[in-house]
């Protein structure tokens, strides 16, 4: 009975023999394929054909980003015009202050033509100066009135003398002249009759001299004519001709002081009259009214407020003339020259676009604006000229420009976000062929917002990943690093010096987040080299 027993258990340990000899060749066989080389313990990364890429040959834009706002290339100043002014009157003076109040207002920031009233000021005090002005206009009109006249007058008293009393009196005196002359030869005459009679006793001494009395009285009359003549032509009359020309003058004087009089007097007429008209504030040209507030001033422009005088009321920017005024860092601003085309990229109008040209660039840095500010980081400003009339821009809106400085051909470029910076160094994750992925460090330049030049590290064709956060949270992914000063040898590494970096990379965060700020600002903080132009 033993017998059995034992043939059977061993016909047991047959086919037990055969599966223990298949599991260790299969054991053999899938260390062989999986070994440690293969790392078949390692979790494997999920990713889909969007999370990679290719490097590619482009040819590329060369450009320069920078922040900027966007301002009018014409701001109007729109002021308070209203003057002291005075008037004196002969009841009292009356004198205005140089302010006003403010009585009605458009809103802040709204849309403006040319011509619109924009504001409004009390003018009664300069409408009572109006009222004024106009009476003491009209006191000086009256006094070249009757200066006018006068000078009228003394005209036509010259003319009366020189062409009626004169000739007048010349006729008057040559008449007495001729009377006395007959009148002292019709006497000459009887004294002689007189005398011969005298001589033949006819008549008596006495006679005789009545007739010589007689004749002296007519040659005292005849020489009293001629004397009075001569006194006539060669005083009287050039004296009185003088006395006339003396008033004419002296009219025609106080009339030409009396029209400059009147003509003043219209000029501050007009001059009140201008004030009371820039009581009324219009818009210069087209554009948005801005409210002049001083951050810091005491007083506000606001309805009832005081305004005084050559207070800014408005900023009225040119929305026909709109520019950017960007700043520039010192490691960028040599590459900007004027003319240069450039796109200005609008954020609060989802990314719309509007093309530029390069207007100026400074030559001086701006000045720092506290003591807080980092001597060692200097800006220059950069005015771009929007080109064409856009729409829908305002003053104030933040932009950023993009200048084109240079066009590249045939060169290799990737996406940024494939770039991975670490301890100032710039790394991407390659993908193998064998599905492995490296670590390889890499030296780029920025091309345009969207593209890095690669200018070492990375040939055409190769796979990098895009999503290297994802890396960096699992270490243990890479297989290898490869550093730009050893290319061609790879290094094993281990994920504890992997965790170790990726701790130090979580201690320079602050660091890396500024590098970006400065990309975002148009500041390379990299030191790269620059592709070749050429």
């Amino acid at each position: 009975m033993l017998k059995p027993e034992t043939s059977s258990i061993s016909s047991r340990r047959i086919p037990l023999m055969s599966v223990s000899v298949l599991l260790l060749i299969g054991s053999a066989w899938f260390f062989l394929s999986f070994g440690p080389s293969k790392n078949w313990n390692k979790p494997s990364l999920e990713r889909s054909s969007s999370d990679t890429e290719s490097v590619r040959r482009v040819s590329l834009d060369v450009s320069i980003n920078a922040p900027g706002e966007v301002r009018s290339a014409e701001n109007t100043i729109v002021e308070c015009e209203i003057e002291r002014l005075a008037v004196s009157t002969r009841g009292g003076s009356m004198v205005s202050g140089a302010s006003t109040r403010i009585l009605k207002l458009v809103p802040d920031g709204s849309t403006v033509k040319k011509g619109d009233v924009i504001c409004l000021l009390d003018s009664r005090a300069v409408e009572e100066l109006v009222r004024l002005q106009k009476i003491n206009l009209q006191q000086a009109i009256a006094m070249q009135n009757y200066t006018e006249l006068d000078l009228e007058v003394a005209k036509i008293s010259l003319e009366e003398f020189k062409y009626g009393t004169a000739k007048q009196r010349v006729q008057t005196l040559n008449r007495q002249i001729a009377l006395a002359n007959a009148d002292a030869a019709r006497t000459t005459g009887r004294l002689e009759w007189s005398r011969k009679m005298l001589n033949k006793g006819y008549i008596s001494k006495t006679t005789v001299r009545a007739e010589e009395s007689s004749l002296q009285r007519s040659d005292i009359m005849l020489t009293q004519a001629q004397i009075a003549l001569s006194t006539f032509n060669k005083y009287t009359e050039p004296k009185t001709e003088h006395s006339f020309q003396s008033r004419i003058e002296t009219q025609n004087y106080l009339l030409r002081y009396y029209q400059r009089w009147v003509n003043s007097q219209r000029e501050r007429l007009a001059k009140f009259e201008r004030q009371v008209e820039k009581c009324t504030v219009k818009a210069p040209h087209d554009g948005i009214a801005v409210y002049a507030n001083e951050p810091d001033g005491d007083s506000r422009i606001e309805e009832g407020s005081q305004i005084r005088q050559g207070q800014d009321i408005f900023f009225l920017p040119d929305l026909g003339k709109m520019q950017v005024l960007a700043k520039l860092s010192e490691s960028i601003v040599e590459k900007v020259r004027t003319g240069m085309k450039t796109t200005v990229l609008i954020q609060s109008q989802s990314g719309e676009e509007y093309p530029g040209v390069v207007e100026k660039v400074s030559e001086f840095p701006i000045p720092a604006s506290s003591w807080r500010s980092s001597p060692e980081v200097k800006s220059y400003y950069c005015v771009v000229r929007i080109e064409g009339k856009p729409e829908h821009l305002r003053p104030g809106l933040t932009a950023e420009i993009k200048v084109l400085t240079d066009v590249k051909e045939n060169i290799l470029a990737i996406s940024p976000e494939v770039i991975h910076v670490e301890n100032d160094k710039e790394y991407c994750y390659v993908l193998q062929q064998d599905q492995s992925i490296e670590k390889r460090e890499v030296r780029t330049q920025t091309g345009d917002p969207g593209t890095r030049a690669v200018l070492e590290g990375l040939k055409e064709g190769e796979i990098v990943l895009r999503s290297p956060r994802k890396i960096d949270d699992q270490p243990e992914l890479i297989d290898k690093v490869v550093a730009l000063e050893n290319h061609h040898e790879a290094t094993q590494f281990d994920p504890q010096i992997l965790k170790a970096e990726s701790t130090d990379e979580l201690h320079s965060e602050p660091a890396i987040s500024e590098s970006v700020h400065d990309k975002v600002a148009g500041v390379d903080t990299q030191k790269r080299t620059p592709v070749d132009s050429r």
